[in-house]
């Protein structure tokens, strides 16, 4: 799944567009269409159920297996599974909801479910949970994930994972420069004064050319790494009420100020131009970066790369990480009988998602990242340390749209070319306008 988010983002712009048209133009609406009564079943005989998912990389081996999984317990149901790309999944998703051939369990990721559940494309799953044996519910999920299924009240999903950002150090690295433990182990920083001591230990110009050529940190995903560190300052990019951008807050500025100046000032980062950032950390150049879980099987094919996993250090006065998570939901106007066999399969993943954290994911259920084999994996279990501090992107309906205007101020106050002043009050003035729209 390496880089899903950045695929994700592709075609936010069109899939609003087609929801605004769909929706909201008559003709099309879902309400119209009358749902076949039962379930729908193969040629012999049994429940088929559609899955659409966008896991094209080894996250979409672990869901077949899962899959697989409950086929084999579940003699009566076949599963077919459609693995489409991110880049394109919630355009096609968004015209099979508008026009039919949805599918019977899918995908959404926390950040798009408010704007999709603002035009009613999902079926309410409160009955399931209050129905499901043994018993189901908040006391089974972190807490994060689970506030994320809802929206004005209504649950419209399951919770599957959490992918928090984290930190990534190079082992190797840390010991060759001394920043171990009393055992001799590679030690991470825990806050800002230790990273900066550890980022300038790791930057060095081992060729005499007065430019380093190991870095001890890069900025991969920058929208990732600023919400996180925003998030350390108790920064947002929406007023509580969702009704005005706060992008030029003082909180705000101090977090990018900082980011700003680890390269600027500490010299201890690249500027984000001509380096592939993330290539440089698997070649062993780079000694720390920030990056989310679904990373981890990117570093574990690497031969030879030396790497560990921790939370993110707190830079700011508090906790704060970014994350996200995959939601499964079910299609409003699904039958009932339709219905409680989709939830069959879900809740089906969700007790079998010790599977899904192998794949790089954190899971939801509190159970899985209680056992001993969650607790095994040990990347997995130093970033689920974050979850009770996990903060998704504004839950608001045109939350997709927002990244678009805001990234450009970020980069350009990365490469110098803006003070955070000034790319911040720009950005937030776009993002106003976006909101004023109708």
């Amino acid at each position: 799944m390496n880089s899903f988010y950045r695929r994700a983002c592709i075609h936010a712009h069109s899939v609003i567009a087609l929801l605004c048209m769909t929706f909201l133009l008559g003709g099309c609406d879902s309400s119209s269409r009358t749902p076949s009564q039962g379930v729908t079943r193969t040629s012999d005989g049994k429940i088929l159920l559609k899955f659409w998912n966008g896991f094209t990389g080894p996250d979409g081996k672990a869901m077949e297996q899962m899959v697989a999984r409950f086929k084999k317990q579940n003699p009566d149901v076949t599963v077919q599974m459609q693995i489409i790309p991110w880049g394109t999944y919630y355009d096609k998703l968004t015209l099979a909801l508008a026009y039919g051939g949805a599918p019977d369990v899918f995908v959404m990721h926390a950040s798009r479910l408010p704007g999709f559940a603002a035009y009613d494309a999902f079926q309410p799953l409160q009955q399931h949970f209050a129905s499901s044996q043994p018993p189901l519910g908040a006391k089974d999920f972190a807490s994060v994930p689970w506030q994320g299924t809802f929206y004005k009240d209504q649950q419209y999903a399951m919770p599957l994972d959490v992918h928090p950002i984290g930190l990534f150090y190079n082992t190797r690295l840390f010991k060759e420069a001394g920043i171990v433990d009393a055992e001799g182990n590679a030690k991470p920083p825990k806050n800002l004064d230790e990273f900066l001591d550890a980022a300038k230990r790791l930057t060095k110009d081992t060729n005499g050319d007065k430019r380093p050529d190991q870095w001890g940190f890069v900025y991969t995903w920058q929208r990732t790494n600023w919400l996180t560190f925003a998030g350390q300052f108790g920064a947002s990019i929406l007023s509580p009420d969702g009704s005005q951008s706060t992008l030029s807050a003082p909180e705000n500025l101090r977090a990018l100020s900082l980011m700003h100046d680890l390269i600027y000032k500490h010299k201890v980062a690249p500027k984000p131009e001509g380096v592939d950032a993330w290539l440089a950390f698997r070649q062993g150049k780079v000694g720390m970066t920030l990056e989310g879980i679904y990373m981890l099987t990117s570093l574990e094919e690497q031969k030879g790369l030396p790497f560990a996993g921790a939370p993110a250090p707190q830079f700011g006065p508090k906790q704060a990480v970014w994350g996200g998570s995959h939601l499964l939901c079910q299609p409003r106007g699904i039958t009932p009988e339709q219905s409680q066999a989709a939830w069959r399969l879900m809740r089906f993943l969700s007790d079998d998602s010790l599977i899904w954290a192998r794949a790089g994911q954190v899971p939801a259920r509190l159970d899985t990242r209680n056992s001993p084999q969650f607790k095994a994996l040990e990347v997995q279990s130093q970033f689920a340390k974050q979850l009770e501090y996990v903060q998704y992107e504004p839950l608001h309906p045109k939350s997709d749209a927002f990244f678009p205007l805001i990234e450009p101020a970020l980069e350009s106050v990365l490469l110098n070319i803006s003070t955070p002043e000034e790319a911040m009050r720009d950005a937030s003035r776009r993002v106003n306008q976006l909101l004023e729209r109708q």
